[in-house]
């Protein structure tokens, strides 16, 4: 009878824990993670198997990115991702293992050389309110002649439309872009981008420290991530 028991409050409590759904805030950032999607972009995948590896589901949320992260800070979400490393955020949120790393490239058309920036200084450049390119791209900032632009869709049409000849940005974003917008332009454009990164840093899950159940979740996502990686699924889903 004791065995019998023993099975089954072992069975409630995996129950439980398989009960548990954790809500995340996000924004729109194709490829990565869109609402429109297939499994809201590999990005959210990644992230739902890791957590599904330890008995946890998630649900994300979509809001503008600046609003995710408030409204993650203010505690109505534990969660939002993904963000990269500072100080200013390691105060508030414990950092997960790397979800892997995002670089920024300059960019350019075919028939546009592809230089460094310090040799851009009187040549428009292209870039998006909002982001952050790096400590590197912003000791340089003021040395160049930046084009700014609301959106990421918005430096991409400039670039195809040639009010720039350069832009700064993520290089699985741009490549999205590139191919969602060339209907409207000549097929015999081609996007390259410069060897050397501008920036590449590793994303993470942010995890409000406030939270009583934080550094746990944490810990559990940290585990499920090691299993993707080890499997080689990580890896398959980054090459989405």
């Amino acid at each position: 009878m004791w065995g019998w028991l023993a099975l089954f409050c072992c069975w409630a409590i995996t129950a439980v824990v398989r009960a548990e759904t954790v809500r995340i805030a996000v924004g729109e950032w194709p490829p990565y993670i869109s609402e429109s999607l297939p499994n809201q972009g590999f990005l959210c995948q990644v992230v739902r198997e890791a957590f599904a590896e330890q008995g946890v589901d998630v649900s994300f949320h979509f809001y503008p990115w600046s609003e995710a992260y408030s409204l993650t800070l203010e505690g109505r979400y534990m969660i939002t991702m993904p963000w990269f490393r500072s100080r200013e955020r390691e105060q508030h949120f414990y950092l997960s293992a790397s979800l892997g790393k995002f670089t920024t490239r300059l960019l350019a058309l075919n028939g546009s050389p592809l230089v460094s920036l310090g040799e851009l200084k009187n040549e428009p450049v292209g870039v998006t309110r909002g982001y952050f390119y790096g400590e590197g791209f912003a000791a340089r900032q003021s040395e160049l002649a930046l084009e700014w632009s609301d959106s990421d869709e918005e430096s991409m049409e400039k670039l195809l439309t040639g009010r720039i000849r350069y832009l700064v940005m993520d290089e699985q974003v741009a490549q999205v872009l590139f191919q969602q917008a060339l209907s409207r332009h000549p097929q015999s454009l081609s996007l390259t981008g410069a060897a050397d990164p501008i920036w590449s840093q590793p994303g993470y899950l942010l995890i409000r420290k406030a939270d009583p159940d934080a550094r746990r979740l944490m810990l559990l996502f940290n585990a499920g991530l090691h299993k993707l990686e080890r499997s080689g699924r990580l890896a398959k889903l980054w090459k989405v």
